[in-house]
């Protein structure tokens, strides 16, 4: 079983933050109540809050924004912006098939993440603190499928958005079905597992 750290520790980029004004844009009272949630002090010229790409967010201001985004635009809200991620967050360099991009996902949720102040992963030498779950790839001998694991810190359906979505920069048709066994942290599993084809 997965052993966390505790969450006032964490920190998010906010390249990854970006994902979520971008996923939202159509509902401005949303992003207000969103930017609010996440405490945004930075503003722009028109004095309205706004996401620095540059910046670290505290995590435990950065993730009640999850549900605020399920309570009001449901599953699908969820699935948008994690399909987002790939478009805005940190990635490892040597993404390019569908294989190393689905496998990155971890290596990019670490790359995205601080534990007190310290990068949780480190590209030049491939350290990587543990304390935040992991998004673990199998693919599946002789086949255009794989299995993806989860125990990370967010929801399924948002796990399902960037999962999809990053197999998608490479296989346009690819799917993902919630299974095999119907897995869920959401009915009370330790993990969700995803099956992606393609």
């Amino acid at each position: 079983m997965t052993e966390y750290v505790s969450i006032s520790r964490l920190a998010v980029s906010g390249s990854s933050t970006v994902s979520i004004v971008d996923a939202v844009k159509g509902f401005s009272v949303l992003i207000e109540e969103l930017m609010k949630t996440m405490k945004i002090q930075t503003r722009d010229a028109q004095g309205r809050p706004v996401v620095d790409p540059t910046a670290w967010y505290p995590l435990e201001n950065y993730l009640p924004v999850y549900k605020k985004i399920e309570t009001l635009l449901g599953g699908r809200g969820l699935e948008k912006v994690g399909s987002m991620i790939p478009q805005f967050a940190e990635f490892p360099p040597n993404i390019r098939d569908i294989h190393s991009a689905i496998a990155g996902i971890d290596v990019a949720y670490h790359m995205n993440h601080r534990l007190d102040g310290k990068p949780m992963f480190n590209p030049a030498t491939g350290e990587m603190l543990e304390g935040i779950g992991h998004v673990s790839f199998q693919p599946v001998a002789g086949k255009n499928e794989a299995l993806v694991v989860c125990d990370d810190l967010y929801p399924c359906r948002f796990n399902v958005g960037l999962i999809r979505g990053m197999a998608q920069r490479f296989e346009p048709k690819a799917t993902l079905t919630h299974g095999p066994h119907q897995d869920c942290r959401l009915k009370g599993a330790a993990t969700c597992a995803y099956l992606i084809n393609w």
